[in-house]
C-alpha cells in the first residue's frame, strides 16, 4: 500500500513539474492564406480569431513576409499580425477557452518583429515599443506594463525579431479567478501622429504548471508515472516471492 502511495507522490510531482500548453487559436495568423509579400489589405481588416479595437489611427492586417522585409524570416510559421498605432495605442486581443487558476504558474512568449522596409516611416518608427499581457476579467495579470514590455521599451534591429517570455504566478485569491484568459498584444502609440509605431506579431503560446490546458501529460510526466509504477510493482513481486 505504502508503495502504491509512493506512485501517487511522484505522479503528483511530475505533473507539478511539467508544463502544459494552453490552447491559442491561430497563434502564428497564418489561417488566412497569403502569396509571399502580400498583406490583407490596410486599415481595420478582421484577423481570423483575433479581435481589434479598431480606433482612429490605427490599423491591422495579416501579412506575409519577404526577405526585403525580414531576411531571417518569420519564426513559427508564414504570416504575422501587423498591428500599427499612429499616436493612438492599437491592440489585438483573443478569450481562451481556459479560466484562470489559482496557486498557478503562467509563461506567456511570442516574437514581435520590426519591418525592415517600412519606406517613409524610417527612422521616425519606433519599432518594438508595445506589450504583451494575460488578463481575466479585465485584470492584468502579469507584471505592471509601464512604456511597453516587449523588449523593455528600447526599440529593437530592423528586420528582426524578438522574442518575448512573460512569467506570473497567482496566489491563493487572484483577481479574474475562473474568468477566461485573454491575451493582449499592443502597439503603443506616442500620442503624436508624427511618430508611428508598428509591431508585427507571431508564435504567440501560453502555458502553465497546473496543467489546465491539456489533460495530456507530457512526455516526461508519463516517464516519471511510468517509472514509480515499475516501481511499486517490482517491490509488489519482491514481497509475494
Amino acid at each position: 500500500m505504502k508503495y502504491l502511495l509512493i506512485a501517487f507522490i511522484f505522479g503528483g510531482l511530475a505533473a507539478n513539474l511539467s508544463a502544459e500548453t494552453i490552447t491559442i487559436l491561430n497563434p502564428n495568423f497564418d489561417a488566412q492564406v497569403l502569396a509571399p509579400g502580400t498583406a490583407t489589405g490596410y486599415g481595420f481588416i478582421p484577423i481570423t480569431d483575433w479581435s481589434q479595437n479598431d480606433a482612429a489611427n490605427t490599423d491591422y492586417s495579416v501579412y506575409n513576409p519577404v526577405a526585403s522585409s525580414y531576411p531571417g524570416g518569420v519564426p513559427g510559421g508564414n504570416n504575422v499580425a501587423d498591428v500599427f498605432s499612429d499616436g493612438t495605442t492599437s491592440s489585438i486581443w483573443q478569450f481562451l477557452a481556459t479560466g484562470l487558476q489559482a496557486n498557478d504558474t503562467y509563461t506567456l512568449t511570442g516574437y514581435a518583429g520590426y519591418r525592415l522596409d517600412t519606406g517613409i516611416f524610417q527612422p521616425g518608427l519606433d519599432g518594438c515599443y508595445g506589450n504583451a499581457m494575460v488578463e481575466a476579467g479585465g485584470n492584468v495579470l502579469n507584471a505592471a506594463v509601464i512604456g511597453g514590455n516587449i523588449n523593455n521599451g528600447t526599440g529593437c534591429t530592423p528586420g528582426t525579431f524578438t522574442h518575448f517570455t512573460i512569467s506570473f504566478t497567482t496566489g491563493a485569491n487572484p483577481a479574474g479567478l475562473g474568468q477566461p484568459l485573454e491575451i493582449v498584444l499592443e502597439t503603443l502609440g506616442t500620442g503624436s501622429q508624427y511618430e508611428p509605431t508598428e509591431l508585427d506579431f507571431t508564435g504567440i503560446a501560453l502555458s502553465d504548471t497546473a496543467g489546465s490546458g491539456s489533460a495530456v501529460p507530457e512526455p516526461a510526466t508519463l516517464g516519471i508515472m511510468a517509472g514509480a509504477l515499475a516501481l511499486c510493482i517490482f517491490r509488489f513481486r519482491r514481497r509475494t516471492a
